[in-house]
């Protein structure tokens, strides 16, 4: 197994804290609807990715994007 490239990982680890705080801050404001989802379905704790707003939504792609480098 090789070592990860320190950028990378540093990327990495700020992506997961944005997405964290992110889905903190809009989990009350995302409305939960397990109706219609697999029984094992894992939506209970990914409903904020699912069914956030689409301005929340633009909001952490926009924050990802920078922190990954991304230009679009």
């Amino acid at each position: 197994m090789t070592a990860m490239d320190p950028e990378r990982r540093r990327r990495l680890v700020a992506l997961g804290d944005l997405h964290r705080e992110w889905a903190d801050r809009h989990e009350k404001s995302t409305p939960f609807d397990p109706d219609n989802r697999p029984q094992d379905s894992d939506y209970n704790q990914h409903h904020v990715d699912v069914d956030a707003d689409a301005a929340a939504t633009e909001e952490f792609v926009r924050r990802a994007d920078r922190i990954m480098g991304v230009d679009r």
